[in-house]
């Protein structure tokens, strides 16, 4: 058996999520900025207290979503607990530096190294160190909110266990926590509920269904760049086609899993049951692959969210490299659209942009140049459509999970991480049409249900993009 198979990078891609995901890391670094702050100054232990003060943290970051918006009452309560109990500002100086340790090495090392082994370039983990400063998302690729809140939840377990061990006054310390439970509560208030906007359904189905509806996602892809780039494939898609004049907005928060679980079930995150890309969530409610033969092609994390009994095709990206990547599963997409007379429902997943967003950051040369790869791997993927015998019978439509800002996306802060192209495309789909309004990736889901006639999924929300047949 080879030593390295799709098992072993299965649990490869789950270590880097783990490490990579805001709330398990939260809970990693501080332990060991814990650790090491007793190693090197050791302080009073007070056990029960300061696990108690851990989980009243880590529930109150998770009510603000580590959102930004939480960070000025984190940060204003450190200071004046500082102020109010005078501790000891050489533990907690050891501790922010233990979080920043942890850090840099899951940066350099968790998510740098892969991506070293996946694009064969030595100099992207320091390319990434150098964006990650500005960047806000809540993943590993943001060292001030990764840092600001691994060392909240090392700080205020300090806190709690200095108070408690020197038999200080806990007014202060229940203040704080009153006022960071009102203020986590309203930014919880204030978060997206991803409800879309427009939600319609045609009274009547389909008068002919489509055969084959067929998803070609640009993982990472902006609608604002692809707009200014030279894409023409992309070009002839929207001449010759139907595309959604502003982009579709995707889903808070904007990462991978939950936004793939909308386009393949039409649900909210808060619905389908995926809010990150961390272990442990799978989609909880009925998707279009459980009502049409799906079969998904890309790599390893489009496993993740994929339902048992949904056939999915991955590529090794370690093994294969992001350079010929797609092109490999693609062969097998075109394979499939030429032979396979069962799957109706075709997702496939270019995912050369997205790596390259990550490493390089969303306006870089290198991104763009990977548009542009995958705007000719779209051209190829038409010229096979069009020759087959059933071509008019197959709805294309070309869509992005995700943009990308910096580095990375998630919280919908900024215009390129937020929206995404939608190109519908086909023989029977109107030419130069432009649908105005605004609409969000659930739409997706709705739309494609609608082509095939075969209903929706009983969760899914969102509008049916019915006005696009000629």
């Amino acid at each position: 058996m080879k030593l390295y198979n799709e098992h072993v990078e299965n649990f490869g891609v789950r270590v880097i999520y783990l490490f990579n995901t805001i709330n398990s890391f939260c809970v990693l670094s501080s332990i060991f900025a814990l650790l090491v702050t007793y190693w090197f100054a050791p302080f009073p232990v007070a056990a029960l207290s300061m696990a108690v003060a851990a989980i009243v943290c880590f529930a109150l970051m998770k009510i603000a979503d580590w959102h930004p918006y939480y960070v000025p009452c984190a940060l204003l309560s450190m200071v004046y607990l500082a102020f109010a109990y005078a501790p000891d500002y050489r533990v907690y100086s050891i501790a922010l530096a233990g979080v920043t340790v942890f850090y840099l090495g899951v940066l350099l090392v968790i998510n740098g190294g892969p991506q070293v082994i996946v694009g064969r370039d030595l100099t992207i983990p320091f390319r990434m160190l150098a964006q990650c400063i500005t960047t806000v998302v809540p993943t590993t690729l943001s060292l001030p909110i990764s840092v600001f809140f691994g060392y909240f939840m090392a700080s205020s377990v300090l806190i709690t266990g200095h108070v408690v061990a020197q038999s200080q006054p806990l007014a202060s310390l229940v203040g704080v926590l009153v006022v960071n439970v009102v203020w986590a509560l309203v930014v919880r208030k204030y978060l997206p509920d991803n409800v879309p906007v427009n939600q319609y359904r045609p009274r009547e189905s389909i008068a002919k269904p489509f055969k084959k509806v067929v998803i070609l996602n640009i993982d990472g892809g902006r609608w604002d760049i692809i707009q200014q780039l030279d894409l023409p494939n992309i070009k002839r898609l929207i001449a010759n086609g139907t595309h959604v004049k502003n982009g579709l907005l995707t889903v808070y928060r904007a990462l991978t899993n939950p936004a793939f679980g909308t386009i393949l079930t039409g649900a909210r995150p808060q619905d389908h049951g995926i809010f990150d890309n961390n272990i442990g969530q799978s989609l909880k409610v009925q998707g279009l692959g459980d009502l049409v033969k799906i079969t998904i092609y890309g790599c390893m994390h489009m496993k993740h969210f994929a339902k048992d009994g949904w056939e999915t095709k991955i590529v090794s990206l370690p093994e294969i490299g992001i350079q010929k990547s797609d092109d490999v599963a693609m062969e097998w997409l075109l394979d499939d659209l030429r032979n396979d007379k069962k799957t109706q429902f075709f997702v496939f997943d270019y995912s050369e942009a997205d790596f390259c967003g990550h490493s390089y950051g969303g306006q870089s040369k290198q991104y763009k140049n990977a548009l542009g790869k995958v705007d000719a791997r779209i051209g190829k993927a038409l010229e096979v459509i069009e020759s087959l015998e059933d071509s008019e019978d197959i709805a294309v439509i070309v869509c992005s999970d995700h943009g990308l800002h910096n580095l990375d996306h998630g919280y919908r802060l900024f215009r390129g991480e937020s929206y995404v192209p939608c190109i519908i495309y086909g023989k029977r789909i109107k030419q130069g049409y432009v649908i105005e309004k605004d609409g969000m990736i659930n739409d997706i889901c709705m739309t494609a249900a609608w082509m095939l006639g075969k209903g929706y999924p009983s969760s899914a929300q969102g509008q049916v993009f019915d006005d696009v047949l000629k």
